[in-house]
């Protein structure tokens, strides 16, 4: 039993030791983004739907939070101001899909093939979903999200996530008026971006580290065989695209079950790559992290609950055919990467002194200064 734990624990150290600096400078440079992009008149270009307005959506969701609960609540923001559902939809994907943190944690622990997967995936999703929700969302449901929308502002509970964290701006000291302007402006959005980065290791964190503690104790407990079976990677009379189909089925069933969104999910993707899911089913839980139980009970609070049926309808057809369009056009392209035949092994289980270390050095006493500059910006 002792044993057991331990091979948890230090599982659980090499996996936090390899994604450390790729997290910290992800969310650092988020928040920067996030900061010194003003954002401000993001709703008033996206009340229609069109190529243009579909790809600001998807661009100023890359350079948001990486956070699905924030996401989530800033594109209920985006419709009260005029944007369309499918924009709004957009916004969200990409705003949990396509952004940094994500990219550098997927290269670090799965590798390029599926970066360019999330990145192809991501994209491909949202235009499916954009297509889907403009021909099939019924006018009917969406105005009653609409009047519940209304109820639900007017309560007070909806902005929860936007506004308890915003940081408040510091007073100008006494220098020359143009310099003062310059540096006090750069310094208030410096502090702004803190707090942006506090705000998300707050709401994110709990996920991240909820994934990695499920993904070692998998690693550890759950032997090989289950997956095997689980994936059908074994020799099968089933045809090919059934075993894809069930693959991606499989993937966005743990991924509903797993409560784990956002960044936090990546690890658990590389634990099921390992177990021997298809290339598309780990796209498929990666891109699941909008439709976990615990998202689905935000869209019933901001929406209603037809809303929410409906969305999770949208978002799952969409991510079920990613998932075969990527397995069939990466083998096409022959960009497929070689499944894993050692079982669920992760990082190498000890400790070296590479670029890997000498990053962490730096990420980890700089991310701990800005938690705690954010943190402090928040109160004032």
């Amino acid at each position: 039993m002792i044993s057991i734990i331990l091979k948890i624990l230090s599982g659980l150290f090499y996996m936090i030791w390899d994604i450390y600096w790729g997290l910290a400078f992800g969310f650092i440079l988020s928040s920067l983004v996030r900061a010194f992009v003003s954002t401000e008149r993001i709703s008033s270009k996206l009340g229609k739907d069109t190529v243009r307005a579909t790809a600001l959506s998807t661009f100023f969701g890359a350079v948001s939070s990486s956070c699905s609960y924030a996401a989530a609540s800033m594109s209920r923001t985006l419709l009260i101001k005029g944007a369309t559902w499918s924009n709004a939809v957009s916004f969200m994907v990409a705003s949990t899909n396509l952004v940094f943190e994500i990219f550098i944690v997927i290269v670090s622990l799965l590798g390029w093939a599926f970066f360019g997967g999330e990145v192809i995936g991501g994209l491909f999703f949202i235009m499916v979903s954009a297509i889907l929700i403009n021909r099939f969302f019924p006018k009917k449901v969406k105005d009653e999200a609409k009047e519940h929308i209304h109820h639900s502002e007017h309560s007070g509970h909806a902005h929860h996530h936007e506004h308890q964290h915003e940081p408040k701006k510091s007073c100008c000291h006494s220098m020359p008026k143009e310099d003062a302007d310059i540096k006090t402006g750069f310094f208030n959005k410096l502090k702004s971006a803190s707090g942006h980065f506090y705000m998300d290791v707050t709401m994110v964190g709990k996920d991240i580290g909820i994934g990695l503690v499920i993904a070692s104790i998998l690693m550890v407990l759950v032997p090989d065989s289950f997956w095997q079976s689980l994936f059908l990677t074994g020799p099968t009379s089933l045809p090919h695209f059934l075993v894809l189909s069930w693959n991606a089925v499989v993937g966005i069933f743990i991924a509903v079950i797993a409560f784990v969104c956002s960044v936090g999910n990546i690890v658990m993707a590389a634990v099921l790559w390992q177990g021997g899911i298809s290339f598309g089913g780990v796209i498929a839980f990666i891109l699941s992290d909008l439709v976990t139980i615990p998202m689905l009970m935000v869209f019933r609070n901001y929406y209603g609950g037809k809303t929410m049926w409906y969305l999770l309808g949208f978002l799952v057809i969409s991510i079920f055919l990613t998932s075969l369009f990527l397995d069939y056009s990466f083998a096409a392209l022959h960009w497929l990467p070689k499944p894993h035949s050692g079982g669920m092994q992760m990082a190498a289980q000890h400790f070296q002194w590479n670029y890997n270390t000498w990053l962490n050095l730096i990420f980890i006493p700089v991310s701990i200064w800005y938690f705690f500059m954010g943190r402090k910006s928040m109160k004032m």
